[in-house]
Parts: C-alpha cells; sequence; structure tokens
C-alpha cells in the first residue's frame, strides 16, 4: 500500500469516525429537552445532508429515515414520535461508537478529537429549536464534569473559560439564555439548512476586529472562502503586498478563517490552524484572527 493510499483510507476512517461521535452528540442535544419539534428535526436532516461524503452506515441509514418522516415537509405527532425512539435507539445502541477503536482496544485517534466531535454535536442540538432553557443547560454542564479529565484541548479550554459565568448561575432568564445561545451558535458556526455547507466557527474571532494592514504583514488562510477559491485568495493579499504563510507561526499577524468549514478540518467546525493560532494568542503572541467578510472589507 502506496503512503497517499493509506492516508486516504486513515483520513475517511477519521472522518467517519468524527461524524459517528458527532451525531450522537448532536442526538444527546436534541433530546435534552426532552421533545423533539419541527426546527431540530429540520437541523438534523440538514446535518446529515451535509454528511454525504461518509462512508459511515450507520450516518446514511439514519439520513434516510430522517429524511423520510421530513419528506411531506411536516413533522406530525408521530413522526416526532418516531424520531425520538430513532435518536434515544441510537444513543442506547451505538454509544460505545463514539470513540472509534481500534483492533487492539486503543482510541484510533486522539481521544480528545472524537470527544469534541460529541461536544459539537451536542451544541448543534441543544440550538436546533433556537433557544437553550434550563435542561439544556443542565445536559451540557453534566457532559463537560463528566469529561473534564479528558478533553485537553486549546480551542476547548478557551471555550470553557467562556462558559465560566454561565456555569454556576441558572440561564431562565432571557439575557442569560440568549448570551448562552449566542455562544454556542459562534462555537459551531450557526445553524445551516439542507443544501448549505456547515459554517466555520466565529467564537475565536478578534472583537472588535482590528485594522488590518496588507503591506509587508503575513497572512495564512483556512476554510473555504466565499469570494474565491483559496489560491485566488491569496492572490488577492499578495497584490496588496501582503505575504502569505501556509501555516501560522510566531510571526503571523492575522488568521483568515473563511466563512464555510473545510471537510478536511480535524472537527466539523474548526482545524489545526485555527487551533495553533488560539494557543499562540493565548501564550501572549499578537496574532489576529479575523474573519473573511472583515478581511475582505479591509481592502476597499
Amino acid at each position: 500500500m502506496s503512503d497517499s493510499t493509506h492516508f486516504i483510507k486513515f483520513s475517511r476512517a477519521r472522518l467517519n469516525g468524527r461524524q459517528v461521535s458527532e451525531l450522537l452528540g448532536l442526538c444527546r442535544g436534541l433530546i435534552a429537552d426532552g421533545k423533539i419539534v419541527q426546527s431540530e428535526a429540520e437541523s438534523l436532516h440538514a446535518w446529515l445532508i451535509g454528511q454525504e461524503e461518509a462512508s459511515c452506515p450507520l450516518v446514511g441509514t439514519t439520513r434516510a429515515q430522517v429524511g423520510r418522516m421530513l419528506e411531506d415537509g411536516v413533522l406530525d405527532a408521530d413522526e416526532s414520535a418516531e424520531l425520538m425512539r430513532l435518536v434515544r435507539g441510537l444513543l442506547d445502541n451505538h454509544v460505545e461508537m463514539e470513540i472509534p477503536l481500534n483492533r487492539d482496544g486503543a482510541a484510533a485517534n486522539k481521544l480528545d478529537d472524537y470527544q469534541i466531535s460529541a461536544l459539537l454535536g451536542l451544541c448543534r442540538g441543544l440550538i436546533a429549536d433556537g433557544k437553550v432553557d434550563q435542561s439544556e443547560a443542565d445536559t451540557l454542564y453534566t457532559w463537560l464534569m463528566a469529561h473534564e479529565g479528558t478533553v485537553d484541548n486549546p480551542v476547548m479550554a478557551a471555550f470553557q473559560e467562556k462558559l465560566k459565568p454561565f456555569i454556576e448561575g441558572q440561564v431562565e432568564d432571557t439575557g442569560s439564555s440568549t448570551q448562552l445561545l449566542q455562544l454556542l451558535n459562534g462555537l459551531v458556526g450557526g445553524e445551516i439548512e439542507v443544501g448549505e455547507c456547515l459554517r466555520a466557527t466565529t467564537l475565536w474571532l478578534d472583537d472588535p476586529p482590528p485594522e488590518i494592514v496588507f503591506e509587508g504583514r503575513k497572512f495564512c488562510l483556512t476554510g473555504k472562502f466565499c469570494h474565491g477559491t483559496r489560491a485566488q485568495c491569496e492572490d488577492k493579499v499578495r497584490t496588496h503586498k501582503g505575504i502569505c504563510q501556509s501555516s501560522p507561526t510566531k510571526s503571523t499577524d492575522y488568521l483568515v478563517i473563511g466563512s464555510y468549514a473545510e471537510g478536511t478540518w480535524i472537527q466539523s467546525a474548526y482545524g489545526r490552524k485555527i487551533e495553533k493560532a488560539v494557543t499562540m494568542r493565548a501564550s501572549g503572541l499578537p496574532i489576529r484572527i479575523i474573519s473573511e467578510e472583515h478581511w475582505l472589507a479591509s481592502m476597499v
């Protein structure tokens, strides 16, 4: 087997494992408040449609089942109950698949990568009805406490730091619930519709957005861009006398995140470049993390 063939097989296995973990997390989030409504079913279907490149039978079978329930565009009471049984069945029968294992019983990839996929799915499920109530917040906190010792990741560490104001308090008041909803939306890139690509995370963008200087400054681009291919966007940087880098380094001035997620990212909402940039910024390096929209507006 050639190195390239091995890489493709490894990448496919990793992708499928990530999708199973995220699907199970999504299911947990959907039923956290004890019911599944139309918007939640549509959110699940949209996510499943977006995973069509997966060869995982579990994802494909679930996509077909949910699609049948929504075929007429309406989730009636019987279909809602059927979907609840399907989701609970997935969790009861496949919980061990959340962390894919090799034949020797060891994790197929970094343990925290798959658990982060589960967390992203959980957050997608929690926000699928457009609000986060106390039972859903409690589900999130319980998950985080149960996995505190195994999730060791710079992005997740920063996420949990942002969660601190909510952990001890209640989210039943409108203001707190809305802020938590915005936080979870930022982590996963927001809700998607059927046929729309998953969006990139916005949680780590500099706020307020910084002034951008192009000449002589170093830029690293990641994600899918609305306004052209990666190569075309890098050409725009060079046209404005900026310098392009393939990966963030200590000398990088800006990491630009495209509007949509890359299929090759280690997570559905972010990749290693974003992890690295968040870590660098936390260590005191002056790298700025900006959106495609702000980057493009700075060229005018």
